[in-house]
């Protein structure tokens, strides 16, 4: 639900905040004072087309701000989705300047528009003069149909899907053992070619890398002889600049004194070491000297048989950074999965009979579930056509319309989803002699709002949705149908949040929480100020939304009169 709406700059407001509680909040006040603009403005929060011209005289940008809480699990999996962490609240800013550039946030970190407004609609379903989110997605249809008598439904569609897991694993187990004769004799003919292929080239594990590491040698093999030859040339050498020949020196020397200072032995035999190991070093580079040479034949098939294995690799394997070991993997799975095609006959044979079992007790189940939906449709077509009668719209006509999800003259186990086979379309017609239309092609805005709050006492449109917004769901009516939409809405507020504007009385007196919308005119500018109601100040506004004196104590009695009724009313 929303605990607070910050708003700056948006139109006639300066800057307002609200702090909305659980219930129902209601907005009252003059016509022209700007009750409306509190809801573009949350509208634009929720991800409404941003218009610049709302931008306040004088202002280079408008901001608007909405704290929510205790959100549903539909909203944590969205948040999940989109790559941020479940936090206690969700705090959305968004902002747009004069030169038509928006940005929102979310919990601080910039989210997209497209995103915002998925997560805005698990939030808040606003039901105003224009608009209705679900009612105007035929994709919602089946899901209001089934949620008017979910205890006859919900059973049937979870053995439904249930049923359609199975029957696309087992049908997708078929098409892996190759699906018809055809199918899986090509499928045969493809793997064999390919372990072919394979095997023809008979590589060994790493030997790409080893053929790598032989053409860098030859491809350099000028310098790395002539650097070798360096080196064993300043190790060996004859001449007295070597070291073998300098550390021969050395030791003589040394020899020469040891009788004279017995610690110099020690040294003596470091240095012979030395003289051995670097002689050791020098015969080693010496055949490494010897080994390398360039033979213009070996380089060419050892060149060749690199770009055969590459080949391979690239065909044959789908990792990013390929391998031969990717490959032979991929060698021993279609080895495995030639013998199954070779022996999938009998496989088949009992796969298809189970499917053909459990195809059979899908369709049933489907049939079943629509056989009930249709009873559902006629007693929710009678019910809301009743409920629409006590809310103005007494020659009203509702139907709802049954199709199959697929043309064809017999369905199968791939015509099914997991809702059915049923695809519903809602029929409207708002006066006798008119034909029955799709409910988004004529109903008005009016009528939709009605429509909208008469269905929503019938059916659970969405109970994730904590936050319902009714924008002047009253506008022309009065007297009884005042009376009876002020009760449905009241009966809302007991388990969603319900923010309404309102000029009815009935409606008014309903509500937990109150705000008055006023204009003032300060300084030759006007502003649009938002003042919560005391229990007493209550009592004088409704009064004067009645239309008498609202300073008279009979008015004053008369709102009180209307205020027990209305808590009355919400205790039963």
């Amino acid at each position: 639900m929303i605990k607070e709406l910050n708003i700056k700059n948006f139109a006639l407001i300066k800057e307002l905040q609200l702090d909305f509680i659980k219930g129902f909040n209601v907005f009252i006040g003059e016509t022209g004072a700007g009750k409306s603009i509190i809801l573009k403005a949350l509208k634009f929060i929720l991800g409404d087309k941003a218009n610049k011209n709302y931008i306040r005289s004088g202002e280079n940008t408008m901001s608007v701000r909405a704290v929510f809480e205790n959100y549903s699990k539909q909203t944590s999996c969205l948040l999940k989705n989109f790559g941020y962490e479940n936090e206690d609240v969700i705090v959305i800013n968004r902002n747009l300047n004069l030169e038509g550039k928006s940005e929102c946030r979310l919990n601080g970190k910039i989210i997209s528009l497209t995103m915002l407004k998925e997560l805005c609609e698990t939030l808040v379903n606003s039901c105003g003069q224009h608009e209705s989110l679900q009612l105007l997605k035929p994709s919602n249809y089946l899901n209001l149909l089934d949620n008017f008598n979910p205890q006859k439904t919900i059973l049937l569609k979870e053995q439904i899907q249930d049923l359609l897991k199975s029957y696309k694993f087992i049908d997708n187990q078929i098409s892996i053992l190759g699906g018809d004769e055809n199918q899986r004799n090509y499928k045969i003919e493809l793997l064999n070619y390919q372990i072919n292929e394979i095997e023809s080239v008979n590589f060994k594990p790493d030997e790409d890398r080893i053929i790598q590491e032989k053409l860098e040698i030859m491809k350099n093999s000028e310098k790395i002889s002539k650097s070798l030859k360096n080196v064993v040339d300043n190790l060996e050498q004859t001449y007295n600049d070597s070291v073998l020949q300098k550390l021969n020196l050395s030791i003589k020397n040394l020899e020469q004194i040891v009788m004279y200072y017995p610690e110099l032995d020690n040294y003596i035999y470091r240095l012979n070491s030395c003289y051995l190991e670097i002689q050791d070093i020098s015969n080693s580079l010496n055949n490494e000297l010897y080994n390398i040479s360039f033979n213009e034949n070996e380089f060419e098939v050892l060149d060749n048989r690199l770009d055969t294995l590459k080949s391979l690799k690239k065909k044959y394997s789908s990792s990013s950074t390929s391998s031969l070991e990717d490959v032979e993997k991929y060698l021993q799975n279609i080895k495995k999965e030639l013998d199954d095609l070779l022996n999938a006959d009998k496989k088949i044979e009992s796969l298809s009979k189970e499917l053909k079992i459990i195809e059979q007790n899908l369709l049933n189940k489907c049939f079943e579930l629509s056989t009930i939906r249709h009873k559902i449709a006629q007693d929710l077509e009678t019910k809301l056509e009743n409920e629409l009668s006590q809310l103005g719209m007494q020659n009203c006509c509702f139907k709802i319309n049954f199709s199959l999800s697929s043309n064809n003259t017999t369905l199968t186990g791939k015509d099914c989803h997991n809702n059915g086979i049923d695809i519903v379309e809602f029929l409207f017609s708002a006066n006798k002699g008119q034909a029955l239309k799709p409910l988004s092609q004529t109903i008005s805005g009016g009528e939709l709002s009605r429509f909208m709050l008469a269905l929503q006492n019938l059916v659970a449109l969405n109970d994730e949705v904590n936050t319902l917004v009714f924008d002047e769901i009253d506008s022309g009516i009065s007297g009884e149908i005042g009376s009876a939409i002020a009760e449905r809405i009241a009966k809302l507020s007991k388990n969603f949040q319900v923010i309404c504007i309102t000029h009815l009385p009935q409606v008014a007196v309903m509500a937990d929480k109150y705000f008055y919308i006023s204009k003032k005119t300060l300084q030759e500018q006007t502003f649009t100020f938002a003042e919560t109601l005391s229990d007493s100040q209550v009592y004088k506004h409704i009064a004067k939304l009645s239309g008498g004196n609202y300073q008279s104590s009979a008015s004053i009695e008369h709102a009180k009169e209307l205020k027990t009724w209305a808590e009355n009313f919400k205790k039963q």
